[in-house]
């Protein structure tokens, strides 16, 4: 009887793990000597088409509430010393600081003012072109995956992902780095990130790298891009100092994002720019800002992709143009190995996700209207997403040898 009552038991979890509950990849755990041993710890995730997969998350759209910090990241922060740089004001578009400061002193440091700080990575090495996409997952962003595959350089591009974005359409970014896509971040809700508390750029980051992790085998990802490039030295500091973050920028702006929007940017103007800059001189290298935003802006590149490689230029992802990790626990694409196991399960709770606004008792956070109205312009440009095509399975081999190797041991 007591050995029925165990086998039904373990039956029962046999049919949990076949039929797609919570899973979890083995080689997620970090290592002990990681900088993110103590901030990404190993959790259990459904799979993205199960009905309760954004539960596990924040809400969309708006930056992540400090009731969903995890205690580890807010202490990580607190034994920061960072620059002393106040918190931008908007300016349509165009963020001022405090006391009158100008974003171009070598204290601020902020690209919108053309600074760029030693860390940065926006020249890649003559003749070769960094591909990168932002903004993504979107509605058009299938025809740009099926694009990257049939011309085998899927491997080749790099994603900035919006955790938003992934939340809504979680297995198009699993179909990204199924292809071997390079994923990294671009936030959570797109905001101007100078314009907000160092507790909202914490949610901001931190959220979009634990569901870049969940949805890509455990792997953390190592390079951001700020929305509008948007940055600055207090922002680079918790990027870095916290999550381990590079911050990636640009040295062309193709404006495809402008595209139907601008009457001075059509599809043959932005066409004719990146003709030039593919036909002019290879020194220094292409780091251009593209985007899988909608049907123009990915129409732009599958027109220009053969004017690249006709002109001599070597396409690369960023890590790859860099000569870098493609992510802080794992080399070698997305199917290499990731680090190590080492330490236990952990657990990322969220209550009170509700709220858009952040508190700091040092800065202040940006206003709910500019939180909305920023908000508002993004949503206008990125398309709502309802779901995605593909599912990748939940169950490999070691996951049920593991579960048949515990039945044979319960039932000794």
């Amino acid at each position: 009887m007591h050995h029925q009552v165990l086998l039904s038991a373990v039956l029962t979890l046999v049919s949990i793990v076949v039929h797609g509950a919570p899973t979890y990849d083995d080689s997620w755990f970090q290592p002990e000597n990681s900088p993110a041993t103590a901030l990404f710890k190993k959790r259990y995730v459904p799979s993205p088409s199960d009905a309760n997969f954004s539960s596990n998350y924040p809400p969309g759209w708006v930056t992540p509430p400090p009731s969903s910090l995890p205690a580890s990241w807010t202490a990580k922060l607190a034994s920061l010393t960072l620059p002393n740089v106040g918190v931008s004001m908007p300016n349509n578009g165009y963020p001022t600081y405090p006391n009158g400061e100008s974003g171009a002193d070598q204290n601020i440091c902020s690209f919108t003012y053309q600074c760029t700080a030693p860390d940065d990575l926006l020249t890649p090495p003559d003749g070769v072109l960094a591909l990168t996409f932002d903004d993504g997952p979107t509605d058009s962003s299938p025809t740009l995956y099926s694009f990257l595959e049939t011309n085998n350089i899927s491997s080749k591009a790099t994603h900035f992902m919006i955790g938003s974005n992934i939340l809504s359409s979680p297995e198009d970014m699993q179909t990204a780095a199924t292809a071997g896509g390079h994923i990294a971040v671009h936030t959570w809700s797109h905001l101007y990130t100078t314009t907000l508390s160092n507790e909202a750029v914490l949610a901001e980051l931190g959220w979009t790298m634990q569901i870049i992790s969940d949805l890509n085998g455990g792997r953390l990802p190592k390079y951001w891009r700020p929305p509008y490039g948007d940055v600055d030295n207090r922002v680079r500091a918790i990027a870095k100092g916290v999550f381990g973050l590079t911050t990636v920028v640009w040295n062309q702006d193709t404006a495809d994002w402008a595209i139907g929007t601008d009457p001075a940017y059509t599809i043959s103007g932005v066409e004719a720019t990146m003709d030039g800059w593919f036909k002019g001189p290879k020194s220094p290298g292409l780091c251009m800002l593209e985007h899988e935003l909608n049907n123009n802006t990915v129409g732009v590149f599958m027109t220009e992709y053969p004017v690249m490689t006709e002109n001599g230029w070597i396409v690369k992802s960023v890590p790859d143009a860099f000569g870098m990790p493609w992510y802080q626990n794992a080399d070698g694409g997305n199917t290499g190995p990731v680090t190590s196991l080492a330490i236990g399960l952990g657990t990322l709770a969220i209550t009170n996700a509700t709220s858009s606004t952040s508190s700091s008792s040092s800065m202040n956070s940006v206003t709910s209207a500019t939180a909305t109205a920023a908000v508002t312009a993004i949503a206008s440009k990125t398309p709502t997403k309802t779901g995605g095509s593909g599912r990748r399975s939940t169950l490999n081999s070691p996951k049920l040898l593991a579960v048949i190797g515990l039945v044979g041991a319960m039932l000794l």
